[in-house]
C-alpha cells in the first residue's frame, strides 16, 4: 500500500514507491533528502526549479528505440554508436532490460547510427537526418553472425512522430536555401506549411516590423508567436515582433510548433518558431553572394506613358559566410554577415491649397463668412469677406509661417493638384558569429552573438498604416538589435542530462520625425503643445478632407528595451518513461515612448466662416489635441519564472503517453519611478488611480494632473 508523501505503512515509503518505480541517480539523492525532511513537494519544487521552459530540445533533437533479434525478442547489452557525421561527434548508449536506448539532446543533422552485441552481426544505419526539436524512433533487428560480419542499412527517418502528439512542420536547410525568396526573408517560408499565412499590415506594431512580415498561424495573430534563435528569444515585448532576421545563409532549419506542443513550451497563446543557426564542421566552407535589382532590368509599367522613364530603382543584397574547425572534432566556428541596399522611387498625389487660397483669396469658391459678423445668438452669417478674400492683416500668423513649408501645387485646380516623386531609402547589415565546442566527452557548449541593424527612411510616411504625409514630413524607422545565446550541456551518466541555456537581448530604435528637433512652437507663439527639445515639430493640420493632411504624423513610437533569460531543463532516461523537469526564469527591462500628440493636432470643418481652410488662416479650429503629461514613456521591470515537469510514457509500440504540468508566474510590470496609473470607472464618473511606491508616496511626475481630476491619495 502507498500512501500520501510523508505517512510510512510498516518500511514502504513514498521514497521506496519512487525508487522502484523510477529507480535512482541524481533524482534519487532528491528524493531520498524528501523523503527524510517529510517535505516531498518543496524538493519537487526545488528539483524542477534546479532545472527551465521554452526548449528541452529546443534546437536540438533526440534517438531513441528498440534491439531485437529476427524472432523479435529483445536484446539487452546491445551497443549503440551515433556518430554526427559532419562534426565527428560521438555518443554511445548500452541498451536496458527491455532493449530499449535513448541519446538526447544531439545537433542536428546527418548521423550514422551502428548497433552490435557479440554473436550477432553489426548494423550500420546512415542516412538518418535529426530535425530541430524531434525524437526519432529507430527500432534495430539484429541477425545472428560474427561481428566481423556488417549489414548497411540506408533509411529515410519515420515520416510519423509517435512520441507525442505535437501538431509541428520543420522547414529543411534545403528547402531555406534553394526556394527562391524575394528579400530573403525566411519566414516567408512558414507559407509551405498548412494553417500559415502572411497577413496584411495595419497595425502599429507591423508598422515598425523591419525583420519580415509575421505570419498567422492557424487563426491566431501574428503578435501571439513566440519567436526563439537557437532556443532563445528575439522577440521584441513591445509589440511581440521578431527584430533578427537571421540571413538564409546560415540557417540550418527552422521548426514551427502550431499547438499540442510539451508543456516545456508556453508563455504565447500561438505557435513557437524556433530558427537552429548553422555551425561549423571538420570541413573548411565558405559561399560569397549578390543579387542586384536595377530599372535597367525593368519593363514600363503597361498605364505609364512611353516617354517617361522606368522609375529609378537600385537594391542591392550581399553578402557571405565561412565557417570551419579551430581544433578538429572539437572546436568549430562560423560566420555569417549579410547586407542589403535599397533605393527606390515613390510616386504620391495630394491636394495642397493653392498660392491664391493661401494669400486669402477664395474668388470663385463658396462665399466666405466673416466670423465676427456671425450672430452669437442664432449662429446665422452677418456678412462675408469683401471680394471673397480674407485681408492680410486677419490672417493668423501661425497659419501663414506653418504654410511656408508646405509645397505649393505643381497643377492646376485645389484637388490633386501636387505630384511627388521622393525616394524611398532602405539598408539593412546583419552579422552572426557561433563557436561550438566540446569540453569533455560529456559535455559540450555553444556561444553565438547576433546583430541587426535596420534604417528606412519613409518620405511620405508607412505604406503598412496607409500613411500619406506631404512632402517633407515624413518618417524614418530604425531597428539596432544584439543578442546574446549561449548553452551548456552535460551528460550525466547514460541515463541522465542536464541543459542551461543563457540568452540576453537588446532592441532600440523607432520611428522619427524628418522635422524632429524643428521648435515651431517655440520660433511662432504657438501655445500648449510639448517644449521639450526630444520632441518638438510641426503640428497636423486636418481641414476635413478638402485637402490632404499637413505636417507632422501625431504619433511616433520608440523603444529601448532589454531582457534577460534562463533556461534549465533536467532529463532523465528510465527506459520507458522519458522525464523531464525545467524552469525559466525571464527578467524584462521594457522602456516605451510614445510621446501621442504632443505637437499638437488642429482640426477645421468650416464651421465659423464656411470653409475649413479659410477657418485655418483666420485660426478658429473646432478641435485642437495636445500630448500632456509627460511623453509617453515607461521605464518598467517584470519577472517571469515558469515551471514545468513531463513525463512521456512508452506503454507499448503502439501507444505512448504524453503526462505533464506547467505553472507561470508572471509579474505584474512595474515602473521604476511609480508612473503607471489607470483610469477607475468602478466609482460614479471614474477616477484617475496612480501608482505609488511602497510608503504611499505617487510620482512627482503626476503633480501637473493633480488639479485636473480626483487622485486618491
Amino acid at each position: 500500500m502507498i500512501r500520501r508523501p510523508g505517512f510510512r505503512q510498516g518500511e514502504f515509503t513514498w521514497y521506496e514507491a519512487y525508487r522502484r518505480w523510477y529507480g535512482g541517480g541524481v533524482t534519487d539523492l532528491v528524493m531520498r533528502a524528501a523523503a527524510k525532511t517529510g517535505r516531498p513537494i518543496l524538493f519537487g519544487l526545488l528539483l524542477a526549479a534546479c532545472a527551465a521552459s521554452a526548449a528541452g530540445q529546443a534546437n536540438t533533437g533526440g534517438l531513441g528505440g528498440v534491439v531485437r533479434d529476427e524472432s523479435g525478442a529483445v536484446l539487452p547489452g546491445a551497443t549503440i554508436v551515433a556518430t554526427h557525421v559532419d562534426t565527428g561527434f560521438s555518443v554511445e548508449r548500452v541498451t536496458d532490460a527491455d532493449g530499449r536506448f535513448f541519446m538526447a539532446s544531439l545537433p542536428i543533422g546527418a548521423w550514422e547510427i551502428t548497433a552490435e552485441l557479440p554473436g550477432f552481426r553489426r548494423v550500420v544505419r546512415t542516412g538518418v537526418f535529426l530535425d530541430i526539436g524531434r525524437e526519432l524512433d529507430l527500432p534495430f533487428e539484429l541477425a545472428l553472425g560474427a561481428l566481423s560480419e556488417e549489414v548497411t542499412v540506408t533509411a529515410d527517418a519515420p515520416l510519423l512522430q509517435t512520441n507525442n502528439a505535437e501538431i509541428s512542420d520543420v522547414i529543411a536547410g534545403h528547402e531555406v536555401e534553394q526556394i527562391p525568396l524575394n528579400g530573403r526573408q525566411f519566414l516567408q517560408l512558414a507559407q509551405l506549411s498548412d494553417a500559415v499565412v502572411i497577413p496584411p499590415g495595419g497595425t502599429r506594431g507591423a508598422a515598425l516590423q523591419q525583420a519580415g512580415p509575421l505570419p498567422n498561424i492557424g487563426g491566431q495573430r501574428a503578435g501571439h508567436n513566440i519567436y526563439l534563435l537557437d532556443g532563445v528569444k528575439v522577440t521584441d515585448e513591445l509589440f511581440n515582433n521578431l527584430v533578427i532576421n537571421p540571413s538564409v545563409d546560415s540557417i540550418q532549419e527552422f521548426k514551427i510548433q502550431k499547438s499540442m506542443y510539451p508543456p516545456e513550451f508556453g508563455g504565447k497563446a500561438s505557435a513557437l518558431i524556433n530558427v537552429a543557426t548553422k555551425a561549423g564542421t571538420n570541413q573548411s566552407h565558405g559561399s560569397a553572394f549578390t543579387f542586384v535589382r536595377n530599372e535597367r532590368f525593368d519593363a514600363h509599367n503597361y498605364f505609364a506613358p512611353r516617354d517617361e522613364p522606368v522609375p529609378p530603382l537600385d537594391q542591392g543584397q550581399f553578402g557571405g559566410t565561412v565557417g570551419g574547425p579551430i581544433v578538429r572534432d572539437r572546436t568549430f566556428a562560423f560566420l555569417s554577415y549579410e547586407g542589403q541596399r535599397s533605393t527606390r522611387s515613390l510616386t504620391k498625389t495630394f491636394s495642397v491649397p493653392s498660392a491664391a487660397v493661401r494669400g486669402g483669396d477664395f474668388t470663385g469658391l463658396g462665399p466666405i463668412c466673416d466670423p465676427l459678423t456671425r450672430d452669437p445668438a442664432t449662429g446665422a452669417c452677418g456678412s462675408p469677406f469683401a471680394g471673397n478674400r480674407i485681408p492680410a492683416g486677419r490672417i493668423d500668423p501661425i497659419a501663414a509661417a506653418f504654410l511656408e513649408q508646405v509645397p505649393l501645387p505643381n497643377a492646376s485646380g485645389e484637388v490633386q493638384n501636387l505630384t511627388s516623386v521622393e525616394r524611398s531609402e532602405s539598408d539593412v547589415d546583419q552579422f552572426s558569429a557561433r563557436l561550438d565546442h566540446r569540453v569533455g566527452a560529456s559535455d559540450q557548449m555553444f556561444v553565438r552573438f547576433s546583430t541587426f541593424d535596420a534604417h528606412d527612411l519613409q518620405p511620405f510616411g508607412t505604406s503598412v498604416q496607409q500613411e500619406a504625409l506631404i512632402p517633407g514630413f515624413g518618417r524614418t524607422l530604425s531597428t539596432r538589435t544584439r543578442n546574446l545565446a549561449a548553452s551548456y550541456t552535460r551528460t550525466i551518466g547514460t541515463a541522465m542530462l542536464n541543459e542551461t541555456r543563457f540568452g540576453w537581448m537588446s532592441v532600440d530604435g523607432g520611428q522619427e520625425s524628418l522635422r524632429r528637433g524643428v521648435d515651431f512652437a517655440q520660433s511662432t507663439g504657438l501655445l500648449g503643445v510639448t517644449r521639450d527639445p526630444r520632441d518638438v515639430g510641426y503640428p497636423q493640420i486636418d481641414t476635413a478632407g478638402l485637402y490632404s493632411a499637413m505636417g507632422d504624423p501625431t504619433s511616433f513610437v520608440f523603444r529601448r528595451n532589454e531582457h534577460f533569460e534562463l533556461y534549465n531543463n533536467f532529463l532523465i532516461d528510465r527506459g520507458a518513461h522519458h522525464l523531464k523537469f525545467g524552469g525559466y526564469w525571464f527578467h524584462l527591462r521594457f522602456r516605451p515612448e510614445n510621446p501621442d500628440t504632443a505637437r499638437g493636432r488642429f482640426r477645421y470643418t468650416g464651421r465659423f466662416s464656411g470653409n475649413p481652410f479659410a477657418d485655418f488662416l483666420l485660426g478658429y479650429p473646432v478641435e485642437a489635441r495636445s500630448g500632456i503629461g509627460g511623453r509617453g514613456s515607461e521605464d518598467a521591470r517584470t519577472n517571469w519564472l515558469h515551471l514545468y515537469a513531463q513525463d512521456d510514457w512508452r506503454v507499448n509500440d503502439d501507444l505512448t503517453l504524453n503526462i505533464g504540468l506547467r505553472y507561470e508566474i508572471n509579474q505584474h510590470m512595474r515602473d521604476v519611478d511609480n508612473r503607471l496609473s489607470t483610469i477607475d470607472l468602478s466609482v460614479p464618473v471614474g477616477r484617475y488611480v496612480i501608482a505609488s511606491d511602497a510608503h504611499g508616496n505617487i510620482s512627482p511626475a503626476s503633480h501637473a494632473l493633480l488639479p485636473l481630476m480626483p487622485i486618491p491619495w
